[in-house]
């Protein structure tokens, strides 16, 4: 899905279901949160990253996943009226934007799959991108399209009319009465027929008034055997990541949705593009989270002083870094020493390659490391695998005029692929391409190997491990067993004679290995491994 699909999806659907960072309760009232995200059972609310006011600090944090099943137990009984006054008490638990963002993200990419295997691929390419707005808000709001008969073979036949004919649906309240939301049927309709929305809710009131609206689908009790997904209409738009994936490890799932996603926030995307492909609106958009997003207690956030100074390195790229000019006094405007661009466009890799579908690919190769080493040791063989890139390939140096970057924190190592390990990953990416990214993310995973040896005074399975972790890396060669051997060497092995570089991880290497880690920092070592191997 390309970058402007995307955006215009996200905001019909933020425009359509509304934004609400706290719990409240939707039509048929039922709990609900962020953009429409249903939260109407405990695990589906300890799934989303609710933020709550901490008791002595009174500060905003994450809440731990027990405090968010007693919330919902607390509150899946109060009326409307109350929520609110939670959240004007401070007492609600609360969705950051970036988290609301995110969770949407891999949303819209999970209805986009799912809505290709109901329809096809190939018939699902062949729709304009409003009739796609149209058809993902359908299954956003409905779960499905299985209700839906007409519009899916009208969009397997290719038929635009009746595609624009079955994008209206309609549900129950709180009392059990059928309701229209008609400003949504009219922007569906504007979007799947290609007109204006005045000329759109003109249609919708013409119908209604004349009693020949039809919603597209009769709602039934049944289930449908089609899918997970099918079985559940009454989630509405969201249904948790364990209905909608086979994963045994439901995370897994949210991994790969979340790295297949862009990034959403204005000024977080644009930190990914180097500042001489910033437009002066993108530039903007930079200074304007520096100074908004940033109060309170974020107001020491490392990553503030971070924006401020990537706009100040916009200003050199485009004006130089010279003194003020002044003219009888005056300061005289500056002119640009190279042309600002007009156009703003999507992240890349310095490779070329879309960063979203770079990202999706490591996203691919992470859930399978998950899958086989398990889902928390994966991420932090990732995230500390970056950290290490990040170490030995610092910022390259700026204009004397502003001094040094500010040092940002490394990724916390937790095991949780959040959005700030997202960004890390995708930052990697735009500055260094897949391949480092790869090299990061395999020197992550045998230093966690290394520590582990370490814990437990053993190196047995170092052979195994090597392969698993630089095979890929090298097409299968044995040479990074070689460069292994090379790095025991240097570091003195087992206090005996030299190992053999043969490229044969046998039990002397095993051993010699072992020996090495009782007197060195494991991370040590990875780094001096992964710079004789080219990987840093």
């Amino acid at each position: 899905m390309d970058a402007n699909l995307f955006q215009r999806m996200r905001q019909h659907i933020i425009l359509n279901e509304g934004t609400s960072p706290a719990s409240y309760r939707d039509s048929a009232g039922l709990l609900t949160a962020g953009y429409g995200f249903k939260v109407d059972n405990a695990d589906t609310f300890a799934k989303l990253p609710f933020q709550v006011r901490d008791g002595q600090s009174g500060e905003m944090r994450p809440a731990t996943e027990d405090e968010k099943r007693a919330e919902f137990d607390r509150i899946n009984s109060l009326p409307q009226k109350q929520l609110d006054g939670e959240v004007k008490d401070g007492k609600a638990f609360i969705l950051t934007k970036s988290d609301m963002d995110s969770k949407l993200a891999s949303e819209i990419a999970a209805r986009e799959a799912k809505i290709k295997t109901e329809v096809g691929a190939a018939n699902w390419e062949r729709l304009s991108d409003g009739q796609k707005t149209a058809v993902l808000d359908v299954h956003y709001a409905n779960g499905s399209l299985a209700e839906f008969p007409k519009l899916k073979q009208a969009i397997k036949d290719g038929n635009a009319e009746v595609i624009g004919k079955n994008v209206d649906f309609h549900s129950k309240d709180d009392q059990e009465r059928w309701t229209y939301n008609t400003k949504r049927l009219a922007r569906n309709r504007a979007e799947a027929q290609g007109i204006s929305e005045a000329d759109a809710k003109r249609s919708v009131d013409a119908d209604l008034k004349n009693g020949n609206l039809r919603p597209g689908y009769k709602p039934s009790d049944k289930t449908s055997d089609a899918s997970d997904m099918d079985q559940n209409p009454s989630i509405g738009g969201l249904a948790n990541e364990a209905e909608q994936t086979a994963s045994a490890d439901p995370r897994i799932a949210a991994l790969r949705e979340r790295a297949a996603a862009p990034i959403l926030d204005p000024a977080r995307s644009v930190l990914l593009k180097p500042v001489e492909n910033w437009t002066e609106g993108e530039m903007k958009d930079v200074l304007r989270s520096a100074g908004e997003d940033f109060t309170g207690w974020k107001s020491g956030d490392p990553l503030k002083a971070h924006l401020y100074e990537r706009v100040q390195d916009w200003h050199t790229t485009h004006y130089g870094d010279g003194e003020q000019q002044y003219d009888g006094g005056k300061p005289v405007e500056p002119r640009a020493i190279r042309p600002i661009p007009d156009e703003s466009f999507a992240p890349v890799t310095p490779q070329g390659e879309d960063l979203w579908q770079a990202s999706a690919r490591m996203g691919d190769t992470l859930a399978k490391a998950a899958e086989r080493d398990g889902y928390g040791k994966a991420v932090k063989g990732l995230q500390r695998g970056l950290n290490l890139l990040n170490d030995a390939n610092p910022l390259p140096e700026r204009s004397p005029a502003w001094g040094d970057y500010t040092k940002q924190p490394p990724l916390a190592e937790d095991g949780d692929y959040g959005p700030k390990t997202d960004f890390a990953l995708k930052d990697v990416l735009s500055r260094h391409g897949a391949a480092k990214a790869d090299d990061a993310m395999a020197l992550g995973r045998f230093d966690i190997f290394a520590k582990e040896a370490k814990a437990k005074g053993s190196a047995d399975g170092l052979d195994q491990a090597t392969k698993d972790v630089f095979g890929p890396l090298y097409n299968g060669s044995d040479a990074p067993n070689g460069v292994l051997q090379a790095t025991l060497n240097k570091l003195g092995g087992n206090g005996g004679p030299p190992l053999t570089e043969d490229n044969w991880i046998g039990p002397k290497t095993t051993e010699s290995f072992a020996q090495v880690m009782d007197t060195t920092d494991p991370t040590d070592f990875t780094r001096s491994l992964g710079s004789n191997l080219g990987l840093l």
